[in-house]
């Protein structure tokens, strides 16, 4: 199952903003580059898995589909606008994936916390 094309960043143009004027969060077996970007739909996501970090292909794939997995089943969480890129980290592949969506529900509800309450 893909990520809907709404839902992916894509553009080197998004990535080197969220670098530069995003926040930065460490989960530890990874971190997460976000921005809240107000009046905006869905949140969306990137991954990624350096070469340097996940020599061989088969472990960056795995690594790129086990974030998009954990994205889609805790991506709600996030507030809406949130565009978020994961730079993967080694420890990644030696964390379950039930402890994987925790570190991420974690964060995003420390994202939620950082914008403080929605003005209705």
């Amino acid at each position: 199952m893909r990520l809907p094309r709404e839902r992916r960043i894509r553009a080197s143009a998004d990535f080197t903003r969220l670098r530069n004027l995003g926040s930065r969060l460490d989960c530890g077996p990874f971190l997460l580059n976000y921005k809240v970007e107000e009046g905006e739909g869905l949140s969306r996501f990137a991954v990624i898995a350096a070469k340097k970090t996940f020599p061989l292909a088969v472990q960056r794939n795995r690594v790129k589909r086990l974030a998009r997995s954990i994205f889609r089943s805790q991506g709600e969480l996030f507030p809406k606008g949130t565009a978020l890129v994961l730079v993967a980290r080694a420890s990644m592949l030696r964390r379950r994936f039930a402890d994987l969506e925790k570190t991420l529900a974690l964060a995003a509800q420390c994202i939620q916390e950082r914008q403080g309450p929605e003005v209705a």
